[in-house]
């Protein structure tokens, strides 16, 4: 064994030896006597018998040095317990039983908290079992109880409650266990040790000493609560165990042990004992005497020094000998007093200082100090404890109170001399440093709110001797520091002047305070003579010195609001003040002594003169200059704190009524900030009267109004709602508070978002102050029906009418409750009628579900001006506005039963709303057909479709409850008599009324059919009743009952009947003299086949034929007007199908007039204005070249059609683009039927063979129209036909040598590029806004004429765009748009970038892509352009992120295209040239082109490699094998192919092309070398070495070896000699 070992081995028997020993406390020896459970060196139980290896294991673990495995080692272990299913076996709980108490103590948290819990898992699973253990644990077990850790203590009372449930059984155990529990707390307290507890080789001394602590201070505390919870008789049964337990000197030595813990449990334990074993105590005072006297006192007692105080209360209380008779200590113990006084609290709470107190009151008189000096000594050390620097200073108080309160007790046995000395050195110093605080007294300075402690100094015993010699000294002082007080020009002036306001207010509190106390005191007279001297000064001193030191007018107001009894006592002082504030005060108010001068007037207020003096004063503050010490005097006036309650002058004054005025319009205008306003309200005199208050908020309630006051005037609301809200009361219930209401309203609504918070703000705070009265819900009612009936600029919106509304409204209310939030049904039928009476636009006819009747519709004689007609600020009208709120009021929830509603009041909102539906389609689908609205912009039409939507949603609601009562058996009620009586409403004149009636009822009566069903049982009764109807000719009424019945109507003999004649009528008739007829009759027509699907199948074939013949002609005659011509294409466009088998000449006709029709079109729109437009001819005319297509495209077409088909081909195709040209002028964005005129025409020019399209010059303006359908079929059609022209242009610039250039009207639509400012209030909701779109497909048109151009007419193509500069202008917008300025560029991973496809993505997206395919065009066809751009762009965020991001999305499709190129390239060369010695192979993941060229079976190559972000980045060429040429030359080749890559606008063919011209020019003409018979030498040179003979060439090499091998330098040919040089 190495002496290392033996060494270690040496020193830990050492140690355990030592422990052992030196725990014990006695003589015996350690081995002599059982180890204690709690030690570290405790026998390890015998684990032999537990069956299981795993848990054997796991207490194994347990006994291991390390908390963590011991922590795991005891969750394996209640693992294994909780899974049992069995009662726990004998040897686990022998072994834990013996583990247990040592696990207990750990130093571990964790461990101690797992121990306890298993200890109750333990006992639980072993049931009756763990009595006989119970005495070994027991007292463990419940130490935890006190343990210093809560959880430990949570997890230990959790264990103790799983075994004994209740505490009763808990109680049980103290009883049954009391002997255990003491042998294990004494032998704890008595034996053990922190080196008995702890291994001192594994663990630290703080952690030992932790141990040691927590197992002493829960053993004491276990012990404690025995005593406190156990009775009497339980006691005396263990009387000696306590005996022995309190007699242990050891245990009492604890009192002043350096650990707070233990001294905390034995302080509480001495308290216990005290009330439960008083004899015990009393046999152990000499013991008890010595630890907490002669020890503790002078021992540290930080954080136990409240429970060392209080168990010393309580002891001295009991036996006061403890301090004398059993106190044996050689130190005395009035020393040992002072020393624990000095230590202070040590940390203690506030308490500490009141328990102090009474040990004082219970020490004996012995103890305490019989002389002066003993005295000052102890109350010196008593104070030196208060003002330590560690005392928490807020105990100040009570600390202070305790050393006055102990200072009385020290004195009562002092003589008076020695009072009267100890007072003045040791209590008059608190007052002195009260009143005058200096730096060298500090000590003494109480704290902050110290009044009371003074206060209490000045009343003990002796104190008033010194008061009196001190007091007047003192006041002296203060009149001294008054008269010398620093001048207004002094930078201390106002620290001056404040100084001698906090004086003098220490001076009254404390003359107060001290009368209050005692109202005998003799100090009374001395006070009121100090009261008066100050007061008598400080006036003289304010008149000579003009009112500017404040200090001392503070003063006089501070001793008459504190000591007003003692100031009126005095008769001189009295007259002094009155005269004072009748004669002087008022010239003086508007010195900077204002506020103060103000308070002594107000303290005066219950004095005779006060009135005469307060008008005066306010009369001398009003003539004062505007400055801001007429100001601030004025607000002193108005606001002081100390104007009485009954005081009312202020109301009743003219001139300050008037003054206030103009403050607030001076705040209005921004002049003055609100500061004195608020101030006035914040008063609590009544300033302003009625007359001003409704002339304040008139004004501000006006300057709303007006924007630059606005935010002023709810700066000056919030004050008022915020400080006096009863100011606006009686006003709001004024029609000038409806006023208010309105103007608050329309500020939230503000575009500028300060002022529309503010308003709001201050709107809910008056919506709060109206919901308490009925009255001033009326001013709410007003501003509903004043916003819903007149529509101006300062109209609310119909949003903030609605919470209004909401506002008012109550649950439970009746109708009486409610009608006031319900529009006026005459105001809104006013509203309506002007709208009403506007004839509607003929291109309607294409929308409406009346379809032609719109030409019935004749213009009313006076027509109404609509520009005249208010609108609010969003262009709304009144009628639009109402019937706005109306359904939203009822979409609302919760805000009223729709069932309260009258039912007539629900009928005429229903129509109402019907009707502005129908106006509101209109409007919607025509920007302008009635100007329901006068602003189009999407905003506006978002909120058009939510009306008719939330419209529809109300029919359809009120339909359905009406439909209740439509199924009962009065026929009356039924849905015919209804919808009868509703049609019958529809006027018999053919006015624009009467036509909105019609489709507005017409359409309510079809909704109702759908939602309630038709009762087949009725539809005689309905026949009969369109009989009547027809025969009243009453067109409108009619067109609506067919439109309103046609789904009961479908198949009916009726219709039948008349649908064959009207196509009898019309086949006789003369349309040139009864023209307004056959548009009736057409009309009809169309309305019952379109109504109804098959009743056109009842129409006989030859009835049919006859009619079309004879009605074709009139389509050829353009005499005709338009809407007969559009009615007879609708009709033909439904029977045409029917007759598609009968040939004639008939299909002739109606192609050749449909071509003749559309080429004569000049403009759709040019007779808008009128009833002739020609957008509904326009429509059904393509509508019915669209079926004439289907028929010649069916399984047997007619051959006369066919014929005609291809005849007319060619005219057709040119009046359809002669259409598509002239429908350019007008937008179609608020234009639904001219929009639904360029769909169908794009649809009909997209089938239109190529060859029939003319050419694009014309075509190209269509770019930029206003109509998106227009503008894609114009790029379709060029995009078709711009590829097949350039094989032409290609040809002709190649046999003409001349330079090609692209259309100058197509360089015309990119000369200037948009600009994402220019876009930024552009709507990409919807679409692409077309100006833009527009630009980007003429860039996509320029890149069509670059990729199927010819080379040379590509290079002339791009050499035009060049010299233009038209490419920078749209990589600019593009990187901009694309978020690359920004240093966010887009995400375009999922789109494919390689092509583009319109409308498949949102509108922003859709642009995104677009603009990245341009830029990967702008790559694949002018790289070096834009290559050039990107080198030039000063733009660094672009520079910075666009090489990444193009390397990212755009390269790799772009470098592939360009690879595809090269091999498609190679295969055509090699089909051209089979043999050809030159040979390209391509690497596409290698993004490698490799070139080579075979000579003599020897290859010269080369490789071009493609950067990852190509083209933007250089490609590199670098030479792989030379051959035949020198270095010089063959860099050379590398730098021109590399140029013609770069220069040449990126083209690897040409790069290609040029290496293979370099090198088969180096080889043209070469012949071989005569000696080796190789062109190519073994130096890998070309022959180069001419004989001048023969003229033959001979490699250099190959005649050197010549010239050696032979001997000779002539010529291996001529054999002449060779000149090699």
């Amino acid at each position: 064994m190495s002496k290392r070992q033996l060494k270690s081995q040496a020193s830990s028997a050492r140690a355990a030896s030592g422990a052992l020993l030196s725990g014990f406390g006695t003589s015996s020896s350690a081995f002599g006597t059982s180890s204690s459970p709690l030690s570290y060196v405790t026998e390890p139980p015998d684990l032999s018998s537990i069956s299981d290896p795993n848990v054997v294991v796991y207490f194994r673990n347990l006994s291991k040095k390390d908390s963590t495995t011991k922590a795991k080692a005891l969750e394996d272990i209640q693992s294994y317990v909780a899974s049992l299913k069995e009662p726990v076996e004998e040897g686990v709980l022998e072994a834990w039983i013996k583990m247990y108490p040592r696990t207990s103590i750990d130093n571990a948290k964790a461990v101690r908290q797992s121990a306890h819990t298993l200890h109750g898992q333990m006992a639980a699973a072993a049931g009756k079992r763990i009595a006989k253990y119970m005495p070994r644990t027991v007292g463990a077990w419940l130490c935890g109880l006190y343990d210093s850790d809560r959880s430990v203590t949570e997890a230990t009372q959790n264990s103790l409650r799983q075994v004994f449930n209740t505490p009763e059984k808990i109680q049980n155990i103290r009883k049954a266990y009391q002997q255990p529990i003491l042998e294990y707390c004494r032998d704890a307290i008595d034996k053990e040790s922190a080196l008995t507890l702890s291994d001192e080789r594994t663990v630290t001394p703080d952690d030992a000493e932790a141990k040691y602590s927590r197992v002493i201070s829960a053993c004491i505390s276990l012990v404690g609560s025995l005593l406190s919870n156990l009775q009497a008789e339980e006691l005396s049964k263990f009387q000696s165990g306590y005996e022995s337990i309190l007699a242990d000197d050891k245990l009492w030595t604890f009192a002043s042990y350096n650990d707070a813990s233990i001294r905390r449990s034995l302080h509480r334990f001495l308290k216990t004992c005290l009330a439960k074993e008083p004899e015990i105590v009393q046999k152990n005072l000499d013991a008890i005497s010595k630890s907490y006297l002669s020890v503790a006192l002078n021992s540290d007692q930080t954080s136990s020094a409240y429970e060392y105080v209080d168990a010393v209360a309580l002891l001295t209380s009991a036996y006061p000998t403890v301090w004398t008779d059993h106190y044996k200590s050689k130190t005395v113990v009035d020393r040992r007093l002072r020393q624990f006084l000095k230590r202070g609290s040590q940390s203690g709470p506030r308490k500490f200082w009141d328990r102090l107190t009474d040990v004082f009151k219970a020490i004996p008189k012995q103890v305490l100090p019989s002389n002066g000096a003993d005295a000052a000594e102890l109350l010196g050390a008593l104070h030196g404890g208060i003002v330590r620097k560690d005392e928490s200073r807020l105990s100040l108080e009570t600390a202070f109170n305790t050393y006055l309160e102990i200072t009385v007790i020290v004195c009562v046995a002092l003589s008076k001399d020695d009072q009267r000395k100890l007072t003045a050195e040791l209590i008059f110093p608190i007052i002195s440093q009260y009143l005058r605080p200096t730096p060298e007294q500090s000590q003494w300075t109480g704290p902050r709110n110290s009044l009371s402690i003074v206060s209490k100094a000045m009343n003990m015993g002796s104190v008033y001797l010194v008061l009196e010699e001190e007091w007047p000294r003192y006041i002296q002082l203060f009149i001294d520091d008054i008269k010398t007080s620093a001048p207004e020009q002094s930078k201390d002036y106002e620290t001056s002047q404040n100084s001698l306001i906090q004086q003098a207010a220490r001076i009254a509190s404390l003359q107060e305070h001290a009368i209050k106390t005692q109202k005998s005191t003799p100090l009374r007279s001395l006070f009121a003579q100090a009261s008066s001297s100050i007061i008598i000064e400080a006036v003289a001193i304010l008149k000579n010195r003009n009112g500017k030191p404040y200090g001392a007018a503070g003063a006089i107001a501070e001793l008459l609001q504190r000591n007003k009894d003692l100031v009126v006592s005095e008769t001189e002082t009295e007259q002094c003040l009155e005269h004072f504030i009748q004669n002087d005060l008022p010239s003086l108010i508007l010195s900077p002594s204002s506020s103060q001068l103000v308070d002594i007037l107000y303290l005066s207020s219950d004095s005779s003169y006060f009135k005469s003096a307060w008008t005066a004063t306010l009369k001398a503050a009003l003539k004062g200059e505007d400055s801001p010490a007429k100001v601030a005097a004025l607000e002193a006036l108005l606001t002081s704190s100390k104007i009485p309650s009954s005081f009312d002058l202020a109301s009743s004054d003219h001139e300050l009524q008037e003054y206030v005025q103009s403050n607030v319009h001076a705040a209005l205008q921004g002049n003055l900030e609100w500061d004195s306003f608020n101030r006035i309200l914040q008063s609590p005199l009544k300033i302003l009267s009625p007359a001003t208050t409704d002339e304040v908020l008139s004004s501000m309630a006006q300057s709303l109004s007006i924007s630059q006051q606005a935010p002023y005037a709810l700066q000056g609301f919030r004050q008022i709602v915020k400080q006096n809200p009863s100011l606006l009361n009686s006003f709001l219930s004024s029609s000038q508070g409806s006023a208010l209401l309105q103007s608050l309203l329309l500020a939230s609504e503000s575009p500028d978002e300060v002022i529309s918070q503010e308003a709001m703000a201050v709107n809910a705070s008056i919506q709060i102050l109206l919901s308490a009265g009925s009255e001033s819900k009326q001013s709410i009612y007003k501003v509903i029906q004043h916003g819903l009936r007149d529509a101006s600029h300062t109209s609310v919106s119909v949003e903030t009418l609605i919470d209004l509304a909401k506002q008012l409204v109550r649950s439970g209310s009746d109708w009486e409750g409610i009608i006031g939030i319900f529009p006026n049904l005459d105001d809104w039928k006013a509203a309506l009628a002007p709208f009403l009476d506007i004839a509607p636009k003929s291109s309607l006819a294409i929308t409406n579900p009346l379809g032609g009747a719109v030409y019935l519709v004749q213009q009313a004689p006076l027509k109404p001006e609509l520009h005249a007609i208010p609108r609010d600020a969003d262009g709304y009208s009144a009628a639009f506005r109402t019937a706005q709120y109306v359904t939203r009021l009822f979409k609302s929830d919760g805000i009223f039963e729709a069932q309260l509603v009258p039912l007539e009041i629900r009928s005429t909102l229903l129509l109402n709303i019907a009707l502005t539906v129908q106006l509101a389609d209109d409007n919607l689908g025509l920007a302008g057909a009635n100007n329901l609205w006068a602003a189009y912009n999407t905003e506006v039409e978002a909120d058009a479709v939510s009306f008719i939507s939330d419209a529809r949603a109300f029919i359809l609601h009120e339909l359905k409850r009406q439909g209740a009562s439509w199924s009962g058996p009065d026929a009356r009620s039924s849905l015919l008599a209804w919808a009868t009586d509703l049609l019958s409403k529809i006027d018999s004149a053919l006015s624009a009324k009467a036509y909105y009636a019609a489709r507005a009822y017409s359409g309510l009566v079809s909704d109702a059919i759908d939602l309630c069903g038709w009762n087949a049982s009725q539809t005689p009764e309905l026949q009969a009743n369109l009989k009547v109807v027809r025969r009243n000719k009453d067109l409108l009424r009619l067109v609506g009952f067919l439109n309103a019945f046609k789904e009961p109507l479908s198949a009916s003999q009726s219709c039948e009947r008349m649908c064959n004649e009207l196509v009898a009528d019309l086949t006789g008739l003369d349309i040139e003299t009864k023209a307004e007829d056959g548009l009736e009759q057409l009309i009809f027509l169309n309305t019952l086949l379109y109504g109804q699907e098959d009743v056109k199948r009842s129409i006989a074939k030859q009835r049919l034929v006859f009619f079309v013949k004879h009605i074709v002609p009139w389509l050829d005659d353009t005499e005709n007007v338009l809407p007969i011509r559009s009615e007879m294409c609708r009709a033909l466009t439904k029977l045409l199908p029917i007759m598609g088998d009968i040939y004639g000449e008939h299909w002739g006709s109606i192609l050749s007039a449909l071509a003749v029709s559309w080429g004569k079109t000049t403009e759709l729109e040019e007779n808008e204005h009128e009833v002739d437009s020609s957008i509904p001819f326009v429509h059904a005319s393509l509508k019915l070249y669209a079926i004439l297509r289907t028929l010649t495209q069916a399984e047997e077409p007619n051959d006369d059609l066919l014929d005609v088909w291809k005849e007319t081909e060619q005219d057709i195709a040119n009046g359809l683009i002669n259409l598509l040209k002239h429908s350019q002028h007008f937008p179609d964005e608020f234009h639904q039927p001219l929009k639904i005129v360029n769909d169908v025409l794009a649809r009909q020019i997209s089938k239109v063979a190529l060859e029939h399209l003319e050419s694009s010059e014309e075509l190209f303006p269509l770019m930029y129209v206003e109509s998106q359908p227009v503008q894609q079929t114009a790029f379709d059609i060029l995009h078709k036909q711009i590829p097949a022209a350039q094989e032409q242009i290609s040809i002709d610039a190649a046999l003409e040598k001349t330079t090609a250039r692209l259309p100058e009207e197509l360089l015309s639509l990119i000369l200037e590029a948009p600009t994402v400012a220019a876009l930024e209030e552009a709507n990409f909701e919807r679409s692409v806004p077309l100006p833009l779109r527009g630009y980007l497909l003429s860039w996509l048109l320029v890149f069509d004429h670059l990729e199927h151009a010819s080379f040379k007419v590509k290079n002339d193509y791009v050499e035009h765009i060049k010299e233009g500069e038209y490419l920078p202008g749209l990589l600019d917008f593009m990187f901009d748009f694309l978020g690359h300025v920004q240093g966010k560029p887009v995400d375009v991973s999922k789109l494919d970038i390689t092509t583009y496809t319109p409308d498949l993505e949102p509108p922003r997206r859709d642009a995104q892509w677009l603009l990245t395919h341009l830029y990967f065009l702008c790559l694949r066809h002018v790289p070096s352009l834009t290559k050039s751009w990107f080198i030039a762009c000063k733009s660094r965020p672009i520079v910075v992120s666009l090489e990444s991001w193009t390397e990212k999305y755009i390269s790799p499709p772009v470098v592939t295209a360009a690879l595809q190129s090269v091999t498609s390239w190679s295969d055509s060369q090699v089909d051209i040239e089979p043999d050809s010695p030159f040979a390209v192979k391509v690497a596409p993941r290698a993004r490698e082109i490799t070139a080579s060229y075979t000579i003599d079976d020897q290859t010269m190559s080369m490789r071009v490699t493609l950067p990852a972000a190509f083209p933007l980045a250089n490609a590199h060429i670098e030479g792989i094998n030379r051959v035949a040429v020198n270095e010089q030359k063959w860099q050379s080749w590398l730098r021109i192919s590399l140029g013609a890559i770069t220069i040449f606008n990126g083209s690897l063919i040409d790069a290609l092309t040029t290496f293979k011209r370099n090198v088969d020019g180096a080889v043209k003409g070469q012949t071989e070398c005569a000696i080796c018979y190789s062109i190519v030498g073994s130096d890998r040179k070309l022959p180069d070495k001419r004989c001048s003979t023969c003229k033959n060439l001979f490699h250099g090499s190959c005649l050197f070896k010549w010239f050696k091998s032979s001997s000779s330098s002539s010529c291996p040919l001529c054999r002449n000699p060779f000149n090699y040089g």
